[in-house]
């Protein structure tokens, strides 16, 4: 089975809402208004609903309530509006399959997401731009898994995998889940450099153009991994990175700052 076939036999292929993919363009405009972001947000009922409550929420609260998707977004900011509308096309293009806990994917997707950001900050690569690649990482498994669920029965029980394993599985000859979500995201018409981070995140040092968000992918995928073996002790994590995957790592920084992220991660999941 080639690449095209497998995509040609997909039950259906996921679809990010048209109001969503306005919003990305427009997030990715520098001439783009907040105002103008929250008109269109107003547009879309599922995405108003969770900014409301993202604004409203404990985090974000001020001294009155927002009732309207303008205060929302006014106090949210541009980059939490960009993250959580995201968040909200994103996870809303795939359904929910028996056995597969979406939460929990969603969970670690958003917290490489968030280390992908404090790491690229580190090398100086765009860090809204690390973030989406770090929560489209594995989007190839979770096509997978709601799209082909036989071809996922092959490789276990259906269940959530452990982090690191989209970037070393393969479903056939030729390509793994790294590839199918490449492409995806090359269907979904998403920048090429998007593209790149998901193809090449097992294999960053070979990213074409000098990239180097695969890197910082690779390199947040591994610390999120170690999060969890080590039961989210950031100091125990951050001494089991080894090898070349912890070069460049600012690991006093990161130690102050990853309680952040994974706050933001539990914050995301909930919203979503």
């Amino acid at each position: 089975m080639q690449l095209d076939d497998l995509f040609a036999n997909l039950h259906q292929l996921p679809s990010v809402p048209k109001v969503a993919q306005d919003l990305i363009q427009q997030f990715d405009n520098p001439n783009t208004s907040i105002e103008a972001v929250a008109r269109n947000i107003a547009c879309d009922p599922v995405i108003s609903a969770r900014v409301l409550r993202l604004a409203n929420s404990a985090r974000f609260r001020g001294a009155r309530e927002s009732t309207s998707v303008e205060d929302a977004a006014l106090r949210l900011g541009f980059n939490t509006l960009r993250t959580l509308v995201l968040a909200s096309a994103f996870t809303s293009a795939f359904k929910l399959q028996a056995g597969f806990d979406l939460r929990a994917f969603w969970y670690h997707s958003f917290l490489v997401a968030s280390i992908s950001r404090l790491l690229a900050k580190q090398v100086g690569a765009d860090v809204e731009t690390a973030f989406t690649c770090g929560m489209l990482h594995d989007i190839g498994e979770l096509l997978i898994q709601t799209g082909a669920p036989q071809l996922a029965d092959r490789l276990g029980d259906g269940a959530t995998s452990s982090p690191g394993r989209a970037a070393t599985e393969t479903l056939q000859p030729g390509f793994g889940y790294p590839e199918v979500g490449a492409e995806l995201a090359r269907r979904w018409q998403l920048p090429k450099v998007l593209q790149d981070a998901i193809a090449y995140q097992a294999r960053p040092l070979q990213a074409p153009n000098g990239n180097t968000l695969p890197y910082v992918v690779a390199q947040s995928v591994a610390l999120a991994q170690a999060l969890q073996d080590k039961g989210g002790d950031i100091g125990l994590a951050l001494e089991s990175v080894k090898g070349p995957l912890s070069d460049n790592m600012g690991r006093a920084a990161l130690c102050k700052s990853l309680p952040g992220a994974i706050e933001t991660a539990k914050i995301f999941v909930e919203m979503v």
